[in-house]
């Protein structure tokens, strides 16, 4: 995502925040693009310790169907921590109606995570509106990407 935002954006520079073991594969990537300057990786844990700060956006992209909504809304207040008001958050994952059964490929992938996941889920957009109240954040809209995803915008609340 960092990569194909800062080749886009001559102007704009990121910060991959990752687990470690991943983080490693992550800086190699950015390394081959030739980025490494404006594409910068921390290693961490986003769940167990305080998140980096001083980000005008902050993007979570393909972790919220991993985990509850409890623990969802725990990463929501850790990102809500780290950012200013007026900061954005990206939420791109398998968002689907209130039923749960559309778009139809976003509702399949919850059969994979019942499988594959402990805790994880598709959720609505209506449920990620509510935690997104609870955790300090405003939703702003929710848009298609290609394929089954979406994303949600919200804005860090005053």
């Amino acid at each position: 995502w960092s990569i194909a935002v800062v080749q886009r954006h001559p102007e704009l520079a990121a910060t991959v925040f990752e687990l470690p073991a991943v983080a490693e594969v992550t800086r190699k990537r950015i390394e081959e693009t030739g980025l490494e300057s404006r594409v910068h990786v921390r290693a961490g844990d986003a769940m167990a310790r305080e998140l980096p700060s001083g980000y005008d956006v902050f993007l979570v992209a393909n972790l919220v169907h991993y985990w509850s909504p409890e623990q969802n809304r725990a990463l929501l207040r850790h990102v809500r921590a780290a950012a200013e008001p007026g900061s954005n958050l990206l939420l791109a994952d398998f968002w689907t109606d209130p039923t749960h059964t559309n778009p139809v490929q976003a509702a399949l992938m919850a059969g994979e995570f019942a499988v594959h996941l402990r805790n994880g889920d598709v959720y609505s957009v209506d449920e990620l509106r509510s935690w997104l109240e609870d955790t300090g954040w405003r939703f702003v809209e929710h848009a298609p990407l290609v394929g089954p995803q979406s994303v949600i915008v919200a804005e860090a609340a005053e």
